[in-house]
């Protein structure tokens, strides 16, 4: 014969299945989360890394700039009427050219200019930027480099910094600044694809065994419920009802086992103890009859 479960097991059921899913969407939703905030966190970090490598790498093209440019072993390598021509006069066209173009020729420098009491001088840049030295900048910045987001109308990740150079190698007592700026879109955009992809594909894969869980833990704590409920629960509770029934009507045989450990020990004692009045009861019509 089926049995029929009842509104309490219906309405229990769905209570602490709906608390197990709450539970378990509670944990999936835990860990997405925290898989998204590591993951920006993650790209942030290496895109300041990248920062602060092109940093360092911009300040030592111009320590190797400026030790070529003030080394008289250098300056002998270019012809000495020109050298002193600049040394007379100053004339500063030769040295802006010859700056910019070590700076764009031997690195790997998109764009390098040469500042002069607060004003740019000469510049150069790679092909296919389309520079507007009204825009560029001019004065030294608070911190050791910006980052630009457009240069020479691309849009990108750039890194800028400004570097002195002492002119007292040539007999000046000045020094100029020259402003250096490096591409870094390509490695900023590869640090983005390769942390999102990796945030995607563990999402996707989260997902599934989200899917996986709560049908399982759907399962458990209908089926399972259920089962171990109806178990331990409803059997022990029709047997101590059918022992009454029986014992009631005098067809219980044996005697009430009463298990001290168990939940029901007193519904079992109190059957016990109902077993032996209706005993006594009896006993004593019979002693009457006879």
């Amino acid at each position: 014969m089926k049995r029929k479960t009842g509104n309490e097991m219906r309405r229990l059921m769905v209570a602490v299945s709906a608390t197990t899913l709450i539970l378990v969407l509670s944990i999936i939703a835990y860990f997405m989360v925290d898989n998204i905030v590591t993951s920006n966190r993650n790209i942030e970090k290496n895109k300041q890394l990248v920062i602060e490598q092109t940093a360092s790498a911009l300040t030592e093209i111009s320590d190797n700039i400026n030790a070529l440019l003030s080394s008289p072993s250098t300056l002998e390598i270019f012809n000495q009427d020109l050298v002193m021509e600049f040394v007379k006069t100053h004339n500063f066209d030769l040295f802006n050219e010859l700056a910019n173009k070590i700076a764009l020729g031997f690195y790997p420098i998109d764009y390098s200019a040469v500042i002069r009491g607060g004003k740019l001088v000469h510049y150069d840049a790679r092909s296919g930027l389309d520079i507007d030295p009204s825009e560029m900048p001019v004065e030294p910045y608070e911190g050791e480099y910006e980052v630009l987001y457009s240069l020479g109308g691309k849009e990108g990740f750039y890194v800028s910094a400004f570097f002195p150079i002492d002119l007292s190698i040539v007999g000046m007592d000045e020094t100029i600044y020259i402003n250096m700026i490096m591409d870094r879109t390509a490695e900023y955009r590869e640090i983005e694809s390769y942390f999102k992809d990796q945030r995607n594909d563990l999402i996707v894969r989260m997902c599934v065994v989200s899917a996986l869980a709560i049908v399982l833990s759907l399962l458990l704590t209908t089926l399972g419920l259920r089962y171990f409920t109806r178990k331990y629960v409803v059997d022990p509770i029709e047997e101590l009802n059918r022992m009454a029934e029986e014992i009631a009507s005098g067809t219980f045989e044996g005697e009430v086992e009463v298990d001290e450990k168990s939940a029901f020990s007193a519904l079992q004692g109190l059957l016990c103890s109902g077993q032996k009045v209706l005993r006594r009861l009896d006993d004593e019509l019979q002693d009457e009859e006879g």
